[in-house]
């Protein structure tokens, strides 16, 4: 059967720290409810039911259930059914690196190639009149930015994704060649500058 209600998820000290998880998945484009639900299953220690989710967070079983949904579809939590709770468990992925590049694949890589094609057609139809106009070199830099936003998300999803690490050893292999790319764009950004000084 399922947990009875006196059995407390979560101690009320760790509870005060809920409001941070809404507020931080709010910034990031999510739902305050998703941030609140996913901080109780981390927060918990053990696998919560819908039922536990929507009387502990005081919220309809239906909202508990449509931010459960949200956050399976973002590869944040897993859902398993217990023969001996005869319901369906709930976890948070541990992994939250994996979180990060499918929110990174699934959104803001899918934002990033529809302003690049826009930007990029815009680009052909100036490109048509006046060489120098003042505008093609803009559309051109925002081309070329996407381009590099691209590259590193895609670097970030496939480092992040590897399976044959744990999520520290990726974590540690991320950040050495993150810092390698971040030098080597220093080093465009230091050559463009000088470029526009030589233009004046």
């Amino acid at each position: 059967m399922p947990p009875t209600k006196t059995e407390a998820p979560m101690d009320e000290k760790l509870r005060e720290f809920l409001p941070q998880f809404e507020t931080f998945f709010e910034a990031i484009g999510f739902k305050q409810r998703q941030g609140r639900v996913w901080g109780m299953l981390v927060l918990a220690g053990r696998p919560l039911s819908l039922a536990e989710i929507a009387e502990q967070l005081g919220i309809s079983i239906g909202s508990a259930s449509e931010a459960l949904t949200e956050l399976r579809e973002w590869g944040a939590i897993t859902s398993e059914f217990s023969p001996t709770h005869r319901c369906q468990l709930h976890s948070p992925v541990s992994d939250t690196l994996s979180i990060v590049a499918t929110v990174l694949r699934r959104r803001e890589q899918v934002a990033i190639e529809r302003f690049k094609e826009s930007a990029r057609a815009a680009l052909s139809m100036v490109q048509r009149g006046d060489a120098r106009d003042p505008r093609v070199e803009t559309l051109q830099s925002i081309v070329t930015t996407s381009d590099i936003a691209q590259g590193a998300i895609q670097f970030f999803v496939t480092t992040a994704n590897g399976t044959s690490m744990d999520a520290d050893t990726r974590l540690s292999r991320l950040m050495r060649r993150m810092m390698g790319m971040g030098a080597k764009l220093s080093n465009e950004a230091m050559k463009l500058i000088r470029k526009g000084g030589e233009r004046e």
